[in-house]
């Protein structure tokens, strides 16, 4: 990619951001279904681009943005953060839910690829694992593991992942967003309420004068750098390390080369930050021009997601797959529902509907559901994910082993599955719900 075709693509990007935002400002019903404009802008793209209308061309550098800009993301929902183990207790909800969905959904994957054995016999060996990984990973670890099982026979698995992966996606936003709706309606939201009883501008956009605020705080001079500039800078410098620590440990430990490159930020900001606080340089951090870095890495990243997805591919096997990601998704939605609200810990909704986003489409799915009822990005519910990440960051290792074993032997990986189901549900009772019940 040359720089002439990064600023087209980003030119492209910043005229359907804007778009969509006026579309948004002036169409109420989008308003009151909370779908930022980001959302309205991936959609506008999708109709308008080569595949449905051809008005557009989408740039083929789409694909790509979303995992570069989860490398940033993810480095900003750890560094500023001191992570004890209180948070981890507070957060061990979200990470354990995370845990058994994972193994849930891959045991009702592959009871569903058994059940539909009968009228889709062509179907490639294995394919019902793979809704695991679309769903907890989205195109990326789909692909990564449909690679492995076509290297082993199964023809067609990695167009499968895909659909699986689209299919997550459209689920997460539009059953996602109906949550997000109910859910804000009810009164669950902890930073939007009422929203029948709030002024025009909260749902239309621009912001009148006297509610303004800044978007950070200054804590460098501009004579030296760029107090933004400054920030991202040390953004960097924690991915960077992550980076070089990984590149060092696969020499001695290759399969630490399976793991996502989000974690390496985390992994750096994790070693970074208590090294900043102990010799008090942590005051020169601005948490707040971090999570605006966060979101409008966020806003390329929806944008980016939405406008590149492949419609072409949902058209053969479409009702297997169509059943697959009926009977995941709405397991995963129901069981986020109903658990989270049985626990009612503080902020359980928007741990909620981040759930909902990342295990049946991606982490930046769950960002924007969780965006739509925490506007001002005071929620809990990033940290949580952050925190679930530092738990469980060797389900990464599993991406290339468990297609692999699917094509081996079915029943070992049924029972791996069973255990994460079985190991996190007595985890969840003991430390949320008897804890809950003693306090």
């Amino acid at each position: 990619m040359t720089l002439a075709s990064l600023f087209q693509d980003i030119m492209v990007m910043s005229l359907l951001l804007m778009a969509g935002f006026v579309i948004r400002s002036f169409c109420k019903p989008l308003q009151k279904l909370f779908l930022p404009a980001s959302v309205v802008a991936g959609i506008l793209g999708l109709i308008l681009g080569d595949q449905v209308l051809g008005l557009i061309t989408i740039p083929e550098s789409f694909s790509s943005f979303n995992g570069i800009m989860m490398r940033i993301i993810m480095t900003c929902v750890v560094f500023g953060v001191t992570v004890n183990a209180s948070q981890m207790m507070d957060h061990m909800d979200y990470a354990l839910t995370n845990i058994l969905l994972y193994g849930s959904q891959m045991i009702l994957g592959l009871l569903v690829m058994l059940g539909c054995g009968a009228f889709a016999p062509d179907m490639p060996e294995g394919w019902g694992i793979l809704g695991t990984f679309a769903y907890f990973g989205s195109h990326g670890s789909a692909g990564a593991a449909a690679n492995v099982m076509e290297e082993m026979g199964a023809e067609g698995a990695l167009s499968i992942g895909m659909v699986l992966a689209t299919g997550g996606l459209f689920w997460s936003m539009i059953v996602g967003m109906a949550v997000v709706n109910w859910g804000v309606r009810k009164g669950y939201a902890t930073y939007v309420k009422n929203p029948e009883k709030q002024p025009g501008y909260f749902y239309s956009g621009p912001l009148p004068e006297d509610k303004r605020e800044s978007i950070g705080t200054t804590t460098t001079t501009t004579v030296a750098i760029n107090p933004l500039a400054f920030q991202l800078g040390m953004l960097m410098v924690c991915y960077a390390l992550g980076l070089g620590i990984f590149t060092v440990l696969v020499k001695f430990i290759p399969i630490l080369s399976k793991i996502n490159a989000m974690l390496y930020g985390m992994v750096g900001g994790l070693i970074l930050w208590p090294v900043m606080k102990k010799t008090h340089t942590d005051v020169y951090v601005d948490k707040k021009s971090l999570n605006q870095i966060s979101g409008f890495c966020l806003e390329i990243l929806i944008v980016t997601s939405i406008a590149s997805l492949d419609l072409n591919i949902v058209s053969k096997y479409w009702l297997p797959l169509l059943l697959h990601v009926l009977v995941g998704c709405s397991f995963t939605t129901a069981f986020c529902i109903l658990f989270f609200r049985k626990v009612g810990n503080p902020e359980w909704f928007e741990k909620c509907v981040m759930v909902i986003g990342t295990c049946t489409g991606s982490s930046p799915n769950g960002l924007a559901l969780v965006r739509a009822v925490d506007p001002d990005a005071k929620s809990c519910a990033p940290q949580a994910h952050g925190v679930y990440n530092a738990i469980f960051w060797w389900n990464n290792l599993l991406t290339p082993i468990l297609p692999a074993m699917v094509l081996v032997n079915l029943w070992s990986v049924m029972g791996i599955a069973a255990l994460f189901v079985v190991g996190a549900g007595i985890l969840m009772y003991f430390l949320c719900f008897r804890r809950k019940r003693a306090a």
